[in-house]
């Protein structure tokens, strides 16, 4: 057994975690109407492409026989499924406007008052909700982005100056972004759990607290004080980000990303008998 090959009882571990994983993203699946062939033909085309990126990383070679033994998948699927035109995921780019955009107002001095929070904006002129838009994107008319933050309650106007409604943020109605949101969210979260797993030094952030037997009023309360301090903790992190982006901007070392996610679930306990 080469140094790379997790042992049996590893595998056996991993097998009996991935039960209580999968069961959340089968839920998932059912309830948006994917059947299990659907789901089976997706799971192959990632095992494939899994595997064949982690052959190059390796430096071994790369051939459909390889792949095949390595991921359990059937030679002529894995020709077929190589063969596939790439399924890129993304993010609309109604949301990634709009993450930016937030980003950039909550973040970049220019648009912070003294005490550091989103200032007003003027609807024109210089540092305005116009100049803001323009900055992010020189294709989409600012006219079409405030019209839409007012329906979707991100902004109010007052007098001609516009405010931004960071508790208006979250839930979107937007299917579409949702589930762009969810795609990258989770799976940054299991990628920062493998790190760990995998022992990668230095470990990444990835902690939780937990507690049962409480009341439902109780849970409330932890779940507004959770909102609020998460919020303060992305903001705060938000504009380190964009000092950081400032000064790194053109120097060629600047290829890497980061994303700090949090979340909080509750649900009732389910009772024995």
């Amino acid at each position: 057994m080469s140094q790379d090959t997790p042992s049996q009882g590893t595998r056996q571990l991993i097998t009996k975690s991935l039960k209580k994983v999968l069961s959340s993203l089968v839920r998932l699946v059912v309830r948006y109407g994917v059947t299990y062939p659907e789901f089976l033909e997706l799971l192959k085309k990632v095992y494939v492409d899994e595997v064949r990126q982690d052959l190059q990383r390796k430096g071994d070679k790369v051939t459909l026989s390889r792949i095949s033994v390595v991921s359990g998948v059937h030679r002529k699927d894995v020709k077929r499924l190589l063969e596939d035109a790439p399924d890129e995921s993304y993010v609309p780019e109604k949301s990634s406007l709009t993450s930016r955009l937030i980003s950039l107002w909550v973040g970049d001095s220019r648009f912070l008052d003294e005490q550091g929070e989103p200032c007003l904006l003027p609807r024109q002129g210089d540092l305005s909700f116009e100049s803001l838009v323009r900055e992010v994107s020189v294709d989409i008319r600012p006219r079409t982005v405030f019209d839409e933050w007012l329906d979707r309650g991100l902004l109010t106007e007052q007098e001609g100056q516009c405010q931004l409604n960071l508790n208006a943020l979250f839930p979107s109605d937007d299917l579409a972004t949702k589930v762009s949101f969810f795609a990258r969210n989770t799976s940054d979260h299991i990628a920062a759990c493998e790190h760990n797993l995998r022992g990668e030094l230095p470990p990444l952030p990835e902690r939780s607290v937990f507690y049962n037997r409480l009341s439902c009023e109780s849970v409330s309360a932890l779940q507004d004080t959770a909102s609020h301090e998460s919020q303060a903790l992305l903001v705060k992190l938000n504009k380190q980000a964009q000092q950081l982006a400032r000064e790194d901007d053109g120097k060629a070392e600047a290829d890497h990303r980061f994303i700090l996610g949090v979340y909080f679930y509750r649900e009732q306990d389910q009772q024995d008998g």
